[in-house]
């Protein structure tokens, strides 16, 4: 179990993270380290200046040995600091909302605000919140954090030199509604480390308190599983993508490919346990315009598919497994795109298997599809930028507008993939709200070697809502291929 501390930010206190921990308290061992003069630590001998708290923070990581940090606002600040003195204790870092472009000037526009009455009448609800965090101690830690502002203002401890030698992942998230830190100062010091990635969420303020702990807990999570990926290059640009297992030591591997507003992280454990049972290896990949690989800004047209499938999909296997005997396993965008590609290039694999593919334009597709928009209208779909970050919109919009368009009624790949003579799985959920039955018998009719299968009581996701009958349903295919 990775192990994971979690640091709150100035004026905040380890009781912030209470929910959070709760929420991820499975999957991490997690450590709630609270800064000198906040939280159980007000009464702390410990200056309260950044090279002091870097110290006791450095002291601390000894103790706990290798870590994950989480640091949000000033923790985000602390942590980057402790990795340029070492990163020996450190696995990676993410920052949440993090002010890096220190100065005297931008120290005292920040202390202006930090004022008892000011925030009481200007700023109530966030007042009612420090309240609740520190009682009474409120104003004395307002006056502390005024000194460590003008002293950090003065004497800011990360330099571009330091950060260019830090040789860990780091993420740095901000809020787009974050009024405190700025787009520019987060991306341009995101840009001094060499393995880092900025991922803007366009719904998050700044304050911690103020945003779900379920996002919260869910954010660090996807970012967690961000520090393991890679990146491919291909001409639309970058791809990342996660490996599972050695693909450079077995011939054979599974490729994951998601759905029309899938990621990595979206599939869940599902590739981890199908692995498992198989005892193979699996790359899954995120196309451009998806999660964290490059943002995509091209509008889509009816080829969209064919692009995804026979252009740039190519690309990422010839970059990242080459030589390789591929079982493709395709959700959704991800099954006809499986469908494509297994047609196009049948000696790279070994079979297929597609969950909820289409390969014409229903109806009932369409129909499917104008709730879903309704749902973004009205926000309910909030949670899908935690994946896709500040691309979300344009992603989102990009999938339902072109299944919608007039251009698309008659989309339909049936001469692309008739005659295809890879062993195909084909299966789809009883209640797919995207697509009938006629999706799987006219697959099927077209391919040489494709075994069927209605999964009961399931909807558009049968990985995810039929796990145990999906893989059950692999695994015996998979006896069939020679």
């Amino acid at each position: 179990m990775e192990k994971l501390i979690v640091i709150h930010g100035a004026l905040g206190n380890g009781q912030e993270f209470e929910s959070v921990i709760q929420l991820l308290g499975g999957k991490y061992e997690i450590i709630n380290y609270e800064i000198p003069h906040h939280g159980f630590k007000q009464d702390s001998k410990t200056p309260f200046n950044i090279e002091s708290i870097t110290a006791d923070f450095c002291d601390f990581l000894e103790e706990q040995g290798r870590s994950i940090i989480y640091g949000f606002s000033l923790g985000g600040y602390l942590a980057l600091c402790a990795a340029q003195q070492s990163t020996q204790n450190i696995e990676g870092i993410i920052t949440q909302g993090t002010k890096l472009n220190w100065s005297p000037e931008v120290a005292a526009i920040e202390i202006k605000g930090l004022n008892l009455n000011f925030l009481k009448e200007k700023a109530t609800p966030f007042y009612n919140y420090l309240i609740n965090l520190h009682g009474n101690y409120l104003e004395d830690l307002l006056a502390k954090t005024i000194g460590f502002m003008q002293e950090l203002g003065s004497h800011p401890l990360l330099t571009r030199g330091e950060l260019n030698k830090l040789d860990i992942p780091v993420r740095m998230i901000r809020g787009g509604k974050d009024r405190m830190v700025s787009k520019d100062e987060t991306e341009n010091v995101c840009a001094m480390i060499s393995n880092s990635h900025y991922f803007e969420l366009p719904f998050f303020p700044h304050p911690l308190g103020f945003i779900d702990p379920k996002h919260i807990a869910r954010l660090i999570d996807v970012q967690i599983g961000s520090l393991h990926y890679k990146w491919a290059e291909t001409k639309e640009g970058r791809m990342s993508y996660k490996t599972i297992g050695d693909i450079h030591e077995n011939e054979v591997c599974l490729l994951f490919l998601h759905e029309a507003i899938g990621s990595i992280a979206q599939w869940q454990d599902f590739p981890d346990e199908l692995s498992q049972v198989l005892n193979l290896p699996a790359i899954i990949p995120e196309f451009p315009g998806y999660g964290f690989s490059d943002e995509n800004c091209k509008e889509r047209d009816e080829n969209y598919l064919h692009n995804f499938a026979l252009s740039i999909l190519p690309e990422f296997t010839e970059a990242v497994c080459k030589d390789k005997k591929l079982i493709v396993v395709g959700h959704s965008d991800g099954g006809t795109n499986a469908l494509l590609y297994s047609s196009r290039f049948p000696n790279n694999i070994i079979g297929i298997v597609t969950m909820a593919a289409h390969y014409i334009n229903e109806l009932e597709t369409r129909a499917g599809i104008q709730p879903a928009i309704e749902a973004y209208k009205q926000g309910k779909l909030k949670g899908l930028e935690l994946f896709h970050g500040d691309k979300t919109e344009h992603l989102f919009y990009n999938w339902a507008r072109t299944w919608l368009s007039k251009d698309f009624e008659d989309w339909n790949i049936s001469s692309d993939i008739q005659g295809s003579e890879v062993p195909s799985l084909i299966l789809q959920g009883s209640d797919d709200q995207y697509g009938t039955d006629k999706q799987v018998e006219g697959i099927s009719n077209l391919l040489e070697n494709a075994s069927t299968c209605i999964i009961a009581d399931c909807g558009h996701a049968p990985h995810l809502e039929q796990r145990e009958q999906v893989i059950k349903e692999i695994i015996q295919w998979r006896k069939t291929l020679s």
